[in-house]
């Protein structure tokens, strides 16, 4: 109680230093504090949201909402209701994990039907949905509702009553086993099933070390490898509910190798050989994984990206690590530093329960092997589930929904390394990131005053299941920070003193905040060791130069040396010194008169010896008046034309812009082609629109001081880059292009990657150099899920929005979701850029318009 008392009056005399210089770590602690944030009022409402769904009479959760007003254990068991104790034992909340244990002591008494092996309830009936059982669905239910809703539960708390469940229906499962094969009688021939029990018993088997266990998990091995052999079949399923005989092979093969020699070397071979064909025959160039695959032919099923590619690397990472098998460590490691490439990827048709799967596949394997651009990958993933939530905390409304809570749930705890809070409250933020040094550092923030414990993680698969190594499996929650009960460790406070506690300790250390504080403590081994982690398969730094300033001083020094970096990557960094000493010169190829302005075709000499044909016009006005001025930007493939005719995509956007008053100048930088070797393509882009920008300013018509970018696709790339680069641009459009550069790694032209860009910033970072003139973006909410999409624009936008708070114009950066699809949304821009760039009523600007604000629906 002593140690409360004074660590408290510490962590609250802390609190008035609040211009104390930024500690390493302390900035990225706070920005995963955030992100838990939202995260654990996203699971918090989603346990809340489905309890309130719950049968009246029993408790028990609906297989839908919709629909299927009924339990059972292969869906309701196994997929939601484990995410509602977890939800409840994570964060700390008693109310809760008291109503979710009530729910499976209900279950327990009301489900079973063949001993203690549960069949479908059926709320309105009071009791079994069907007349008589069915032994194989029950089988089934039961090896689902081991496998997927109890074990997980188990991973994170170890011993408990759902051990307990798990336990019985195990027993009961083998007690009516009915094949006949040369090994003894199995459960089924059921691969779902098989694999379930395999998985399941051989996690039980460490845990208690009942012989029992392990005689049947290798009854069943041996019917898929010995007798049968897997590559006897005609496909291999590669997704869920077709991949666990897999991971439950390779659990077996962990227990044969460190306790039965001959069964290692039975195993091996037919082991090897299965996994060599799925190498083969069963991922792309990248490593991801179809649904199955003819074993014969190699023809692959690829209707969807398959979302459990993890499940199955899994297991080929386990058999390589018994084996030290580097090939298969190698393949592991290609599909973990690819997966970036999948952002916005049609992983189980979009929905919810498909981006969990694949989110929670990277997060267990990135624990072995790291890599920054994949983690990254994860965090902008994260939104496609966050935004399906409902204000009731329903997402999809089935029983789907408990493994999206199962899947953020796991990224907090990567963002927090394995600490959480009790009580873990909607208003907190906690964030933790390694400090290079074998410890961390702690973020802590609450808004309301709050008395809890930090409970840092444990070696579970040690201290719960005994294992003698720490495999990747379905259904683990990865161990990313851990101490050991007895170890020593040196907890550092925020007035820098420090304190010497146990592992033992800090698995519950009290703290106390004061209301709207935050705190950031440090944690190391009293004894330190040269931290040896694991080796980071992405070599150098990535999104080096993000952007993280808080106030405009700052925001304006990482602008001048982002640009400056940006410049040098681009190549263009001498050109761009020199570039404004004199406009390029300019030849009139014709000339005509159009309804409110002049057209004039112009070849403007951007290099020396080459003309680059611009379409530039000039509004019929007083003679002697300047004119504000727009580069407009077609995008891929389209010429500058078609910003004048085309009436689905461009809106003819160029015209209506000459028509209101602006002189336009229509350049197509489109090119695939470097032209100059020491160049790269997207400088010589870059520069010929620079050079476009010195040409109108050098024009009589033109006001230098009002002149701005507008584009589409690749325009609104390039206009976007425009922007960034040359200040003179007080106004920016950029239409259907905010997002992130790992969304671009598919489906897309890869015109946008040069050497080196990727490893310093992304797409929000570069539109933060903008900041604090004036930019709007367009999304269409048609746009399709792995194009320009609303989820990924909206939360790049909240990322530029930080900017433009930090330089005090948070008005100034919009961003307009549309109605539309890949195109412009005419009335907006003309607004925009009419309020932007031309004098609104009594000569004052204004750039008002409907658009999307972070923390909108």
């Amino acid at each position: 109680m002593l140690q409360r008392i004074v660590l408290c009056a510490l962590l609250t005399a802390a609190i008035q230093f609040e211009a104390r210089p930024q500690a390493v770590g302390e900035t990225a602690a706070a920005e995963n504090g955030r992100r838990t944030r939202e995260i654990i009022a996203f699971c918090l409402n989603y346990a809340d949201g489905w309890l309130k769904q719950a049968d009246p009479a029993t408790g028990l959760l609906p297989r839908r909402l919709n629909t299927d007003r009924f339990w059972n254990s292969k869906d309701c068991a196994a997929d939601n209701y484990p995410y509602l104790l977890l939800t409840a034992k994570v964060t700390g909340q008693v109310h809760l994990e008291r109503t979710a244990l009530a729910v499976l002591e209900t279950e327990r008494r009301l489900t079973p039907r063949i001993d203690s092996l549960p069949d479908t309830y059926d709320f309105a009936k009071g009791g079994f949905a069907d007349a008589s059982p069915n032994l194989q669905d029950i089988l089934f239910g039961a090896s689902e509702y081991a496998k997927d809703g109890l074990m997980p539960i188990t991973e994170w708390l170890g011993p408990g009553p759902w051990v307990d469940r798990m336990r019985e229906m195990v027993r009961d499962i083998w007690a009516h086993a009915e094949v006949n094969t040369g090994r003894g009688v199995l459960p089924s021939e059921n691969v779902e099933i098989l694999g379930n029990l395999m998985q399941v018993m051989s996690r039980l088997y460490w845990m208690t070390h009942d012989t029992q266990y392990k005689d049947w998990a290798y009854r069943i091995a041996d019917y898929y490898l010995i007798d049968k052999e897997m590559l006897g079949m005609e496909r291999i399923a590669l997704r869920d509910h077709g991949c666990e005989v897999l991971g439950g092979l390779s659990e077996v093969y962990v227990i044969a190798a460190n306790e039965n020699p001959e069964k290692r070397e039975a195993y091996r071979g037919p082991l090897h050989r299965v996994i060599d064909v799925i190498l083969e025959k069963g991922r792309n160039e990248d490593g991801m994984m179809p649904n199955s695959f003819d074993v014969r032919t190699g023809e692959k099923s690829w209707e969807m990206t398959n979302d459990s590619w993890g499940y199955v690397y899994d297991a080929v990472y386990t058999v390589g690590l018994v084996d030290q098998h580097a090939p298969y460590h190698e393949a592991v490691e290609k599909a973990v530093t690819n997966v970036y490439r999948y952002l916005g990827a049609n992983w189980e048709r979009g929905s919810a329960d498909g981006y969990a799967d694949s989110i929670e596949s990277a997060l267990n394997l990135l624990n072995r092997i790291p890599c920054a651009r994949s983690f990254s990958w994860v965090e902008q993933s994260a939104p496609f589930i966050l935004d399906k939530q409902r204000p009731d905390g329903i997402l999809e409304a089935w029983y789907g929904d408990g493994n999206s809570a199962r899947t953020m749930m796991m990224y907090a705890m990567y963002m927090t390394q394995g600490i959480t809070a009790a009580p873990w409250r909607k208003d907190m933020g906690l964030g933790a990131v390694p400090d290079g040094r074998g410890g961390l550092v702690i973020s802590l923030a609450a808004d309301f005053a709050w008395d809890g414990i930090l409970r840092c993680d444990r070696p579970r698969h040690r201290d719960y299941f005994h294992m003698p190594v720490d495999y990747p499996r379905i259904n683990q929650f990865p161990e990313w920070y851990t101490v050991e009960e007895k170890g020593t460790y040196v907890l550092t406070l925020p007035n820098g003193s420090e304190t010497q506690v146990t592992g033992g300790e800090l698995w519950h250390y009290p703290l106390h905040l004061e209301p709207a504080s935050s705190v950031t403590l440090r944690l190391r081994p009293a004894k330190a060791e040269a931290e040896t982690p694991p080796a980071n398969a992405c070599s150098g730094n990535w999104r080096a130069l993000r952007n993280r300033t808080k106030d405009a001083e700052a925001l304006n020094t990482w602008q001048g040396d982002t640009r400056q970096e940006l410049l040098k990557v681009l190549r263009i960094d001498d050109l761009m010194a020199t570039h404004a000493a004199s406009p390029p010169r300019a030849r009139v190829a014709g000339e005509s008169h159009e309804e409110g302005y002049t057209r004039r075709d112009v070849q403007l000499e951007c290099s020396p010896g080459r003309e680059v044909p611009v379409i530039v016009t000039i509004p019929d006005g007083v003679s002697g008046q300047r004119f504000p001025a727009v580069v407009c930007i077609p995008g891929h493939a389209t010429e500058s034309v078609k910003l004048f005719d085309d009436k689905k995509m461009y809106k003819r956007y160029a015209r209506e812009l000459a028509m209101r008053g602006f002189v336009t100048l229509t350049m197509n930088v489109g090119q695939h082609e470097v032209r100059d070797s020491n160049r790269t393509l997207m400088g010589e882009r870059l520069f010929d629109l620079v050079r476009g920008v010195d040409y109108l300013a050098s024009l009589a018509e033109v006001d230098p001081a009002r002149m701005g970018c507008a584009g589409l696709s690749l325009g609104g790339e390039m206009s976007m880059w425009l922007g960034a680069v040359d200040t003179r641009m007080r106004a920016t459009v950029s239409a259907g292009f905010l997002t992130y550069m790992n969304q671009l790694e598919k489906n897309h032209c890869m015109c946008w990657k040069e050497d080196g860009l990727r490893e310093l910033i992304d797409f929000p970072d570069i539109y933060s150099l903008i900041a604090p003139r004036r930019l709007l973006c367009q999304i269409g909410e048609k746009e399709p899920p792995n194009q320009f999409n609303p989820v990924l624009a909206k939360r790049a936008f909240m990322e530029v929005k930080q900017a433009y708070d930090a330089a005090g114009a948070s008005d100034r950066a919009q961003l307009v979701l549309h109605g539309g699809a890949h195109e412009i949304e005419l009335p907006s821009l003309t607004f925009f850029l009419s309020g932007a760039l031309g004098p609104g009523p009594n000569g004052t600007v204004t750039t008002t318009i409907p658009c999307f604000k972070p923390g909108d629906p």
